[in-house]
């Protein structure tokens, strides 16, 4: 990873990345559980929430095909407008979005 970079909880992305390959076991942020908490400010205002990996929703995921432009962003029922204005500044420049989008 980027040599200025600085873990956060002690997570250093290189370490995970090699524990999960060698056990075989897909990534969990102890710090970003998949729970209800990790997604609202003040309780679920939209029902039951079903966390899915990229996988389970299509065969071959993609990020970003041909590009990406700040107008490729919306915000959805989450209210996770931070997430997305964060993404869409990375997206308005291209080289900001290519140094920060993580390599899996």
């Amino acid at each position: 990873m980027f040599s200025s970079a600085k873990a956060f909880e002690g997570q250093h992305y290189s370490t995970l990345k090699r524990q999960c390959l060698q056990s075989g076991v897909l990534f969990e942020d102890p710090c970003f559980t998949a729970t209800d908490d990790s997604l609202f400010y003040q309780g679920n205002r939209i029902g039951h929430v079903v966390w899915k990996r990229p996988r389970e929703v299509c065969e071959d995921p993609h990020l970003f095909v041909d590009g990406i432009s700040a107008h490729d962003l919306h915000q959805g029922q989450l209210g996770n407008c931070w997430f997305v204005a964060a993404c869409s500044s990375l997206a308005s420049r291209e080289s900001l979005w290519q140094k920060d989008q993580l390599q899996i």
